[in-house]
């Protein structure tokens, strides 16, 4: 079984792939006690689901949007 891994790509798109360095995020703990995860590579550009479970484009997220917000993992 192949691992598949959040990748955002110059295109700014968020999709599955093997790992690599788009596949890196920076957990942010919000004062509400979710999580946020910026792109490492692309500053400012959040994962983000909109209300119908679809990926939303991350530069139009911010961490202080709900859409950002993802519960972590215990």
């Amino acid at each position: 079984m192949k691992h598949v891994f959040s990748v955002v790509r110059l295109e700014r798109r968020v999709y599955g792939e093997a790992f690599r360095d788009e596949c890196k995020f920076k957990e942010t703990l919000l004062p509400n006690n979710y999580n946020a995860y910026e792109s490492s590579i692309y500053k400012g550009f959040y994962i983000a689901l909109s209300k119908h479970g679809r990926l939303k484009r991350g530069y139009k997220a911010s961490p202080a949007m709900t859409v950002t917000h993802f519960l972590p993992r215990l």
